[in-house]
């Protein structure tokens, strides 16, 4: 006799649908970008051994969002998304291969490595609000939640399988190998690109011009005082939390004598962090999302302090998983602020500026951060700015009261 019942609502998405297959090739894809991200960090340390240079890589993957990022957020309103994320994705698997054949013949040095990442991060900030805003195409509305959701457990595990598979290969064969396999996955997800067959995108009736449409983005934020608060704690939060990662290199190097074990260790227990903070995380009303940004980026900075001045690799790890708990909480919590306070009408471009905020506070940070390492040691400079950052939220707590009744009285 048939099984009558309902399927769960994340089978429902998953199964047989065309977020699912979107969501194992973007999956895969996101693995190999972060076993990428992490073989340009361990290049970059080995050939140089400063902190500064890896903000220096950081700032090469992530910056270009700065520039591009809302302009990319109405270009994915205008043309075709999934067009833009398939040449994209092409592009990245020339790189790829380019950058292997380029260490195998011993001609990828540092400025090499620099430029190509920088190209890689530039491509990423084109494709990003396309990629998220693909979702509203592939699952109906009263799933978006679930699909959000999904998506952020699935960046968060390419966090942690990614750098540790990188870890691993970078113990046992040439770190060649780990553009190679980038290289295979990015095209995999290519085809699967191919195959989607997505809803029309909604064509709005009165388009303005390019730049009109790129600042009213821009003017709703500043007229709304609780979305302008919550991005701004992003932006703090971000650039000294966030960049944690970003120097997970020079982390590993003083609690664990194998710094590619190490590496791998530091990297994956975030990530592991960050997964399980995202499967916990329930409903929450948008005041409660402007409260609780204080508490997980306050406590971020407090992790961050215990990483970067232990010299036991279990301290190191357990501070590490808080450090990416916190992470992700402060992302999902803001992101989702957006998707319940924002217009539909304004949402991409929206969701475009907190992407520019997201990706460029840590490389920001690491930048900073990493400039003040090499002078003063990256122990006492994660100190001085965690002090800041705590005190900065303690400062905005009253801003933020207000805010939330704002929030409240506007439901």
């Amino acid at each position: 006799m048939p099984d009558h019942r309902p399927r769960p609502a994340i089978l429902r998405v998953l199964i047989g649908t065309q977020f699912g297959l979107f969501y194992a090739g973007n999956g895969l894809s996101s693995i190999g970008t972060w076993m990428q991200r992490v073989a340009c960090g361990w290049l970059i340390w080995d050939w140089t051994h400063s902190v500064f240079w890896l903000g220096i890589l950081s700032a090469g993957d992530l910056l270009p969002v700065i520039l591009i990022g809302p302009i990319a957020g109405v270009a994915a309103d205008r043309w075709d998304r999934v067009r833009q994320n398939m040449l994209a994705q092409i592009v990245s698997v020339v790189l790829a291969v380019l950058m292997a054949a380029l260490l195998a013949v011993g001609w990828l040095g540092l400025i090499g490595t620099l430029a190509l990442i920088t190209v890689q991060g530039t491509l990423t900030a084109v494709i990003q609000p396309a990629r998220l805003a693909m979702v509203q195409q592939m699952v109906p509305r009263a799933d978006m939640g679930i699909a959000v959701a999904l998506n952020s457990v699935n960046v968060n595990l390419a966090r942690m399988l990614g750098p540790a598979a990188a870890g691993v290969m970078i113990l046992h064969m040439d770190i060649l190998w780990i553009f190679v396999v980038n290289a295979a996955v990015t095209l995999l997800f290519v085809l699967v690109l191919m195959r989607l067959r997505l809803a029309p995108q909604e064509k709005r009736p009165h388009r303005r011009s390019f730049l009109g449409e790129l600042t009213e983005g821009f003017a709703h934020i500043l007229r709304a005082p609780a979305l302008r608060l919550i991005l701004l704690v992003m932006l703090c939060g971000g650039s000294l939390v966030r960049a944690m990662i970003e120097l997970a290199p020079a982390i590993a190097a003083r609690s664990f004598p194998d710094n590619a074990t190490g590496l791998a260790v530091v990297t994956g227990a975030a990530a592991f962090g960050a997964v399980c903070a995202g499967l916990t995380m329930g409903p929450v009303s948008s005041r409660r999302l402007l409260y609780s940004v204080l508490l997980w980026w306050g406590l971020g900075a407090a992790a961050s302090v215990a990483l970067t001045h232990t010299d036991y690799r279990i301290v190191a790890t357990i501070s590490a998983m808080i450090v990416g708990a916190c992470i992700a909480r402060g992302l999902i919590s803001t992101q989702t602020f957006v998707q319940l306070t924002t217009p539909d009408v304004l949402r991409g471009r929206v969701l475009s500026v907190h992407g520019l905020i997201a990706r460029g506070s840590p490389a920001l940070g690491a930048l900073v951060i990493g400039f003040a390492a090499d002078r003063v040691g990256l122990a006492l400079s994660v100190e001085v700015t965690s002090i800041t950052l705590i005190l900065l939220l303690l400062f905005l707590f009253p801003f933020v009261r207000n805010a939330a009744h704002w929030v409240e009285d506007a439901a």
